[in-house]
């Protein structure tokens, strides 16, 4: 099991969430997780909707700052 992060602070829907996918699909095994740092308000909502749909697990959205989000999926 591995731990990464993935920043993609600067990136506007889609790109947050279609990094976020690749990300995940191609450099993570079942049961890694993965702390998304970003500072697009819509992506706070679109990844964690995407991951759920696509069977991965939550463990949580958080603020991190004024305008920054980390968000933590383990892939399913």
């Amino acid at each position: 099991m591995a731990d990464f992060e993935l920043d993609v602070k600067g990136e506007v829907c889609p790109y947050a969430t279609v990094k976020t996918k690749k990300f995940v699909n191609s450099k993570m095994a079942s049961g890694d997780k993965v702390v998304v740092i970003l500072d697009y308000p819509l992506s706070s909502e679109e990844i964690p909707r995407w991951a759920t749909e696509a069977g991965h697990k939550m463990h949580g959205v958080e603020k991190a700052g004024d305008a920054v989000w980390k968000i933590t999926i383990e892939k399913g």
